[in-house]
């Protein structure tokens, strides 16, 4: 075995050798066509070319010429580059390829003045994602958000999973459309290594974006557990993520406090997207981050059946909406929050509704949220705040 130029081990460790490169990568009259299909990461592949040390996407690199562009569906864009072949030789090519249902695979070429070697690496290890992932570099103003990602999504995965098994959950269990955040929580180099795969800094933003958010959730749902020493259910030893579902995540003893608690992640309350609540001018976004209910909820309602329980007598102990403070989208606008939050307030009648920031709110925000009844707590990545926060918790829930 030996290394590459691009530090990567050659052949790579854990991928099968392939016979063919297939459609993808020809030789064409001295030159090599290249096929890229990109668009987000369901049924997308996108090609990379070392360069000077770094991956730069076929699009960007220096001799590559567009030759066609077409729209297929779901937004993505077949694009077909030809590129001289003295610009790929000696050169190693990586396409990171999504399945149609999210899932990911890498090829790992290598171009020499004969032949085109190639590897198929259908599970890669995080030894090689994170290999992988120090050759790329930001295109954009994505930089905030893989130095967010590498500072605190990694340590937090940790935590997560930490909890998860210190508190008898035996695992954590994904459905539906919950492949990304399954990437996240297993596999964190892999997982940035999705996102560094979009071809522009906007996409990788959302990507990135996304996923801090949803580890961030779970992070914060982690420490409520561990504040309330958490003891998972006999018949409930795992941890069950399904967007939207109403299905509940945990079913937990508290130690602390000698009472069962469900957790719902993300529960629907009616059909997710609603007008009702602004005269039918303005579109809210009804899923709470986090709901605590006292007792042993076994119920699995359907999507946008949450407000079931509630009509059933179950109404949640602790509601909580977690930011990160980077949010870019209109949910970040401060009377869009608070509307959000007041929304809740009158759909589920909680007893304590919390919102929860990664990092510092501004003082407007804080006044404008506190003058309306609602608790925060910001700058969690702080030891003291979250010490702080966890100690609520167990008062709040007294």
């Amino acid at each position: 075995m030996r290394h590459l130029s691009s530090g990567i081990s050659w052949p790579p460790p854990g991928c099968e050798r392939m016979g063919d490169t297939g459609s993808w990568l020809r030789a064409v009259n001295g030159e090599f066509e290249v096929v890229q299909m990109s668009g987000g990461t369901r049924g997308t592949d996108y090609v990379y070319v070392e360069d000077a040390g770094f991956f730069v996407n076929v699009r960007h690199l220096k001799g590559s010429k567009l030759v066609s562009r077409e729209r297929w569906g779901r937004g993505r864009r077949r694009e077909v580059f030809r590129v001289p072949k003295n610009v790929l030789v000696d050169k190693v090519l990586l396409r990171i390829s999504f399945t149609n249902s999210g899932y990911v695979f890498l090829r790992i070429c290598r171009v020499s003045p004969e032949a085109v070697d190639c590897y198929d690496c259908f599970s890669p290890s995080e030894g090689l994602a994170r290999a992988l992932v120090q050759r790329f570099k930001p295109v954009g103003g994505e930089s905030q958000f893989i130095e967010l990602y590498l500072g605190f999504v990694v340590r937090m995965v940790s935590d997560i999973w930490r909890v998860v098994r210190s508190s008898g959950f035996e695992d954590i269990h994904f459905g539906g459309h919950a492949e990304r955040l399954y990437e996240t929580l297993t596999s964190p180099y892999l997982s940035l290594l999705t996102s560094l795969a979009i071809d522009t800094w906007q996409g990788r933003i959302l990507s990135l974006q996304e996923k801090v958010s949803h580890v961030a959730e779970l992070w914060v749902l982690a420490n409520i557990v561990e504040a309330l020493e958490g003891e998972a259910h006999p018949n409930h030893r795992v941890w069950w993520i399904e967007f939207t579902q109403n299905i509940p995540l945990a079913v937990m003893r508290s130690n602390r406090l000698g009472r069962y608690f469900t957790a719902f992640y993300q529960p629907s309350i009616y059909p997710h997207i609603a007008s009702m609540f602004s005269s039918g001018k303005k579109r809210y976004h009804l899923i709470p981050d986090i709901a605590i209910l006292e007792g042993i909820i076994e119920e699995r309602l359907g999507w946008g059946e949450f407000h079931k329980l509630v009509e059933k007598g179950h109404r949640p102990v602790l509601l909580i909406e977690v930011k990160t403070g980077l949010e870019t989208s209109e949910w970040r606008a401060p009377q869009y929050l608070v509307e959000q939050l007041e929304a809740y307030r009158k759909l589920l009648d909680p007893k304590h509704i919390m919102l929860v920031v990664l990092s510092r709110l501004s003082p407007y925000i804080r006044t404008m949220v506190r003058s309306r009844g609602f608790e925060i707590f910001d700058e969690l990545l702080n030891p003291a705040k979250l010490k702080h926060f966890k100690d609520h918790i167990v008062k709040t829930l007294l």
